[in-house]
This record gives structure tokens, C-alpha cells and sequence, in this order.
């Protein structure tokens, strides 16, 4: 039976076709061979590189056995299938990540294995960008400042089309856009880019574009003296058309040389002639003759408008001093012909391009009918004396107590400064000056307002100075005679600095070189030194950085006593103008009382501080023209000027009326506030904004004037008093 059984065991194993397995159990082999898939599985891994920047790819090599299936996955969730004995993925996290290969069996038995990639993330770059100031006027500028971190590039671009490259950690860049401006930073490095933007607002041009305003006030000239024979100098060299086309024409002489003449006290009868000097003996312009230049004898509101005293005025003045010997200088002209001559591009060559080129004013008069002191302390004050018509100091007066527009500025926190050219001793400014112990003093017209003594006291006794004075070895004085503010009161020489170091103030004004280069008539001054002098200072500030955002006014105090043929008197002012110029108001909106003070005869004949006429003098008998209309009877003459900026209107003549306080109201109007004015005089100005084009900016790059002609460039001194023509 046992025997039966294995006969049928062998009998099955052979017929199923399995004798290996027979073989085996007999022999004791193993029981499977070949690939053995269904064994255990093994798996391996490994990364290179393992450690990689940011953004860069690492390589799995993966090898299996006995898989039926291999996989790959990352913590950072990516998954891949290999082939089943492995192979190669490459890979790029973005973070530090591992892979796990796992190899899977017939079984379902599996083998895993890992492997890191260390992922070097660099961080992010960062940039801010600021602008200060964020709003700014046309032509000024503002400061960029950016900063970046790890950044290998910093760029700035403008939606103006500006581009500028910083340091890769940021810095500061200046920027003067023309128009409102995107700027925009740009930080790049290896963890990317990123942005910022800031803007620059820009005004539209406008006064608010002024932030510099500089006037000087030369000596002793009248508008037609200097300037009366523009016209034809215009015309010759085409700068009598202005940008807009319209033809600009000055109210001058040239078309009246053999018409006007003046007769002197003996009957002599002079016409206008050219001077053939430099050097013109002096003439006289105080309140008697200023009337008296008008009409010679009658000074009644009814007086009639002739303009025929300049002569007679000359000789007298001339006759006085030369037998009195009070007066400076020498007066080899006896007769009164002074007074008719003029000047033009021969001896003006400066003036004449630059009044040209620019902006001038042919209705532009001093305040006062009467000489410089008169009127430059009105132009501080804003159009009033209070009353005074001579030099308060002749009448031994104190400083007048009268509000300057130099409290305005202080009052408004706006800066200022004085600059002088001469010390009272007729020295250059800056220079020890030896003779009258004031002799170093400043000399400026400053002195004769109170409000000066708060920057400005003479200090004989050499005691300590009171903060902010100082002792005057500051500015030059090494016997220290006084004490200064030298941050409001300095020489001329601070003036070229300040504009070499950006620091002109908001209103700077420049005091004449009294006796030497301030132009004033005299038989020893050539006028070819204070051209030369202006033209200096003119052309710092137009080569300066300054220029971008500044206007200079020139002019001169008052006429001085040579012939002009426009009329001051309200009313009258076009009665000698041609209408081929077309309408000009009448000098009436201007010639206003600056306040409740008329020119009066003090009780007693002792000038006072509001009183100094003398019997004799216009105003002292109720028929007179000062006596009815105070101040506004009659203004100064008209006087030489000229408007320089990189906004002024090219080759333009304005015949709006104006006097010097116009430039006070303009100072008002830009710093303080439209509503802002000293007296009722200078509230009546016009505004000036017809001489400028804010948007255009004819004149950003400014002109190259010749240089002022010299006795040198003539090839003789013309300063010939005793013979000036004709």
C-alpha cells in the first residue's frame, strides 16, 4: 500500500512537467533561480551636489534590486518614477529637501533609502526710495535717497527718461526734473529683484521758481542819459524782437536828438549831445531842483509841464560850487550843457547787450522827487520818509524809526543780507581805512533806519561786542571801530562766496562802491568803473548755481540831475512820448501818498523827523503842488535798469509804471505773501510777472556779454571833464 502511494507521487510530479523540483528535493538544491524578483528588495540613493543654491539642479542616483517598482519623493512633494533597477532625476528645490527612494518587491516587501539636498536659499534683496523735498518749484531740485539690501545692482530710473546707477547698498542722487517725475529704485541680487518708486511733484513755473532776489541800485542817472538811445542799438543788432514777434521799442531820444533843447539863464539854448567823456562833473537833484527840472519857476498844481529847467538847474548847481568850492570834484562846465549829454553802446557796451538781451522798464522812476539818501531809504521802507525830503543826517537827525522791509523778512523767518562795496571813508570794503574814526564804517543807507542798529553800532571804546555782533575785525576793520552782523551786513567780497558755495540768501542787496565805482556824476569818476564793477557781479551769478533760481534788478537811486524827457507828474507822464508805442498808462496808479506824512516846514525852520523844507522849497506855500498832493505831486525821474534772470522775457521793454518799491512788493509777493506790503506806495506796484516766462526759460543758459570796455580796450582814458562834447 505504501509501495502504491509513492508510485503515484512520482507518477504526478513527472507528468506536471516538474522534474527540477524532483531534482532538487533529491538533491537538495535551492528551490528557486533567476531574476528572483519575489526575493527581499534593496534600494539605494544618493545627491550630487547635496548642497546647491537656490534655483539650481542636483542629480538623485537611484539603484534597486529585486523592485518590480521604484520611486522617488520629496518633502517639498515632488515624486518620480524610476526605472526598476533605478537611474538618474534631476532635481531643483527651492528648499532644503529629501528624497526617499523606495523600492517595492512582488511581495509587496519594500526597501527605502534617503538623501538630502541642501538648498542654500539667498535672501531676498530689499530697496526704499524717498524724495526730499517731495514738491519742488521748477528749476530746483530735490534729493533721492534709496536703500538696498543684498543687492548685487542698484539702479534709479525716471519716467522722465533719467536713469542713474547707485551703490549695490543705495546712496543719494540729486534730481532736478522739469515735470512731475515716477522715480523708480531697483534692487537686484541672487534672491531676486525688487521695486520701490517715489515722486517728485513738480509746481508749475511760477514766482514760487525765484528763490534768489538780488538788487542793486547804482547812482545818478537818468533813463534817457543812459539809455535813451537804445532803440537804434536794438534795431542794428536784431534784438528788438522778442520771442513772442511782437517789435519792443523803447520810449528813448533817438527820434528827438534835433527837437528838445533847454535854454540857461542867459538865454543860451543846448540841445541833446553825445558825451565824449567818461567823467562828467556833478550835477543837482534835491527836491527844489527836481521841481524846478519839471518847470522853472512855478511849482503850483497848476504849473505848467515843460521839462525845461535841467539846464538852468545845471548851471546854478555849477556856478554855486565853483565859487563856493563846497562841492566835490571840479566844474569846468559853467553854462549848464552838462545836463544835456548822454551816453550810449561807445562807453555802455555792458549795459547796452544786457538791457538788450533781457528785460528793461521805460516807466520805471525812483519815489521820491529828490536826492539818493531820500530815496533809498524809501526804497527800504517801501515808498516813505515820513515826511523828509534832504539827507536826515544834513538835518541832524537820529536814525529814522520807520519798519524796513528788512523786519518784513525777519518777521517772516526769511533771510537776507547787505552787501557793501565801500566803507564810509571812500575805502574798499574789507580794507583797514584810516581818517575819521567812522572812516571804516559800512556805508549803506541802512544806517539812517533804526532797524540797523540791531546789526550795525559803532563801538569807539573797543568794548566787547553783544551777540550776534561781532567785533569788525571780522570784516576787515583791524582797529575794530565797530561792531557787525556779518550774517546780514558784509563786504561784496562774502557775496561772490556765498554764490560759490550756494549760499546767497533770499534777498540780497547790493550797496553802490559810493565814490569810486557807484557811476555817480563827478569829474573824477569814470562811469567805465561801475560798469565794470556790475558786469562782475553780474556775471558770477550768472555762472553761478545760483543762476537756476534768481533775478537781479538794476538800477539807479534817481536821476541826478540830467535831462530826461518823460514827465513824472501824474497826469503828464506821456505828454512828450510817441503814440507810435501805443497806449501807456499814466504813472497816476503808482504816484500815491505812502502814507499820512506830506513834505512840511517845521515850526521853528529846525528840520525834525518829519519836517525839513525850507521856505523856498516846493511844498511850502498852500499853492504848491507837494503842499496839495504830499508825495504824490511828482515822483523822481525815470531812471536806467534792467531785469536779469534766466526767466526774464527776451529782448523785452515793459512801459507799465513802477518805482523802486516795485521791487520791494516783488520781494513781499515771493517770500511773505500777496498781501503783504509796508506802505500804500508799494502796495500800488504792479506785480513785475510781465518781464518774466516761467515756462519757457528763455534764458537757462545764459548769454555771453562782452566784456565792459576799459580806457585800456579804447586805447585812451576818456575821462575828459573839461571837454565832453558835443
Amino acid at each position: 500500500m505504501v509501495k502504491s502511494y509513492a508510485r503515484m507521487f512520482l507518477r504526478s510530479i513527472f507528468f506536471t512537467g516538474a522534474p527540477v523540483l524532483l531534482l532538487c528535493i533529491l538533491t537538495g538544491c535551492a528551490l528557486f533561480t533567476g531574476s528572483n524578483r519575489s526575493g527581499v528588495p534593496a534600494v539605494s540613493i544618493t545627491a550630487n551636489p547635496a548642497t546647491v543654491p537656490a534655483g539650481t539642479a542636483s542629480t538623485l542616483t537611484v539603484t534597486a534590486l529585486n523592485a518590480t517598482q521604484v520611486t522617488v519623493t520629496g518633502t517639498d512633494g515632488t515624486t518620480y518614477n524610476l526605472p526598476l533597477a533605478g537611474g538618474t532625476q534631476a532635481v531643483s528645490p527651492k528648499a532644503t529637501t529629501t528624497y526617499t527612494a523606495v523600492a517595492t518587491a512582488t511581495s509587496g516587501a519594500t526597501a527605502s533609502a534617503t538623501a538630502t539636498i541642501t538648498v542654500n536659499v539667498q535672501s531676498a534683496p530689499t530697496v526704499t526710495i524717498s524724495a526730499n523735498p517731495a514738491t519742488i518749484n521748477a528749476e530746483s531740485s530735490s534729493t533721492l535717497t534709496v536703500a538696498a539690501t543684498n543687492a548685487t545692482q542698484v539702479t534709479v530710473a525716471g519716467s522722465d527718461g533719467s536713469s542713474y546707477t547707485l551703490a549695490t547698498t543705495g546712496g543719494t542722487q540729486s534730481v532736478a526734473p522739469k515735470v512731475t517725475t515716477t522715480y523708480t529704485a531697483t534692487a537686484t541680487g541672487a534672491g531676486g529683484s525688487v521695486s520701490a518708486t517715489a515722486t517728485v511733484t513738480v509746481n508749475p513755473a511760477s514766482l514760487q521758481s525765484i528763490n534768489h532776489v538780488v538788487f542793486l541800485l547804482q547812482e545818478n542817472h537818468t533813463f534817457d542819459n543812459y539809455f535813451g538811445m537804445l532803440n537804434p542799438y536794438r534795431k542794428a543788432n536784431s534784438l528788438n524782437i522778442g520771442d513772442d514777434g511782437a517789435d519792443y521799442e523803447v520810449d528813448g531820444i533817438d527820434d528827438k536828438l534835433a527837437t528838445i533843447t533847454n535854454e540857461n539863464d542867459e538865454g543860451t539854448s543846448f540841445q541833446l549831445f553825445k558825451f565824449k567823456s567818461t567823467c562828467i562833473e556833478d550835477e543837482s537833484s534835491d527836491w527844489l531842483a527836481s521841481y524846478g527840472d519839471v518847470s522853472r519857476y512855478d511849482f503850483t498844481t497848476a504849473r505848467p509841464i515843460r521839462m525845461d529847467g535841467f539846464v538852468h538847474d545845471a548851471e546854478g548847481y555849477a556856478k554855486s560850487c565853483s565859487s563856493s568850492g563846497s562841492c566835490a570834484g571840479s566844474f569846468p562846465d559853467l553854462t549848464g550843457m552838462t545836463s544835456m549829454g548822454y551816453y550810449d553802446q561807445e562807453f555802455l557796451n555792458y549795459y547796452y547787450y544786457m538791457a538788450s538781451q533781457f528785460a528793461i522798464s521805460d516807466r520805471w522812476f525812483s519815489p521820491v522827487s529828490s536826492k539818493s539818501v531820500d530815496n533809498r531809504i524809501a526804497m527800504f521802507t517801501g515808498g516813505t520818509t515820513q515826511g523828509i525830503v534832504k539827507d536826515p543826517g544834513n538835518d541832524h537827525l537820529p536814525p529814522l524809526d520807520i519798519p524796513t522791509i528788512f523786519q518784513e523778512l525777519d518777521q517772516a523767518k526769511v533771510s537776507w543780507k547787505i552787501y557793501y562795496i565801500a566803507t564810509q571813508g571812500l575805502c574798499a570794503a574789507g580794507q583797514a581805512c584810516s581818517g575819521s574814526p567812522t572812516a571804516s564804517y559800512p556805508a549803506t543807507d541802512f544806517a539812517n533806519l533804526a532797524y540797523s542798529q540791531q546789526f550795525f553800532q559803532g563801538n569807539p571804546s573797543g568794548t566787547a561786542c553783544t551777540a550776534p555782533l561781532q567785533a569788525s575785525s571780522v570784516v576787515g576793520d583791524s582797529s575794530n571801530s565797530f561792531c557787525i552782523d556779518p550774517t546780514h551786513l558784509t563786504p561784496i567780497s562774502s557775496y561772490f562766496s556765498d554764490l560759490n558755495n550756494g549760499t546767497l540768501p533770499s534777498f540780497a542787496f547790493i550797496e553802490a562802491g559810493y565814490g569810486f565805482n557807484d557811476e555817480h556824476p563827478g569829474s573824477g569818476q569814470s562811469i567805465l568803473v561801475g560798469q565794470s564793477q556790475v558786469a562782475a557781479i553780474i556775471n558770477a551769478l550768472m555762472s553761478s548755481s545760483s543762476w537756476t533760481d534768481s533775478v537781479f534788478f538794476l538800477g539807479y537811486d534817481e536821476g541826478g540831475g540830467p535831462y530826461d524827457h518823460v514827465p513824472p507828474v501824474p497826469g503828464h507822464s506821456n505828454d512828450f512820448t510817441d503814440t507810435t508805442l501805443g497806449t501807456i498808462p499814466d504813472i497816476s496808479g503808482i504816484a500815491v501818498n505812502p502814507d499820512g506824512y506830506g513834505p512840511c516846514v517845521p515850526p521853528g525852520g529846525t528840520p525834525t523827523l518829519h519836517c525839513d523844507l525850507v521856505s523856498t522849497d516846493p511844498g511850502a506855500h498852500p499853492n504848491d503842488a507837494p503842499a496839495v498832493d504830499g508825495f504824490a505831486a511828482q515822483l523822481g525821474f525815470r531812471i536806467p535798469n534792467m531785469i536779469v534772470s534766466p526767466f526774464v522775457r527776451k529782448h523785452y521793454v515793459s512801459h507799465t509804471p513802477m518805482d523802486h518799491t516795485a521791487v520791494i512788493k516783488f520781494v513781499e509777493n515771493r517770500f511773505i505773501g500777496s498781501s503783504a506790503h509796508l506802505t500804500a506806495r508799494n502796495a500800488a506796484q504792479p506785480d513785475l510777472l510781465e518781464f518774466f516766462d516761467f515756462n519757457n526759460i528763455p534764458w537757462e543758459t545764459p548769454p555771453t556779454p562782452p566784456p565792459p570796455v576799459t580806457a585800456q580796450t579804447l586805447g585812451s582814458d576818456p575821462c575828459t571833464p573839461a571837454s565832453i562834447g558835443p
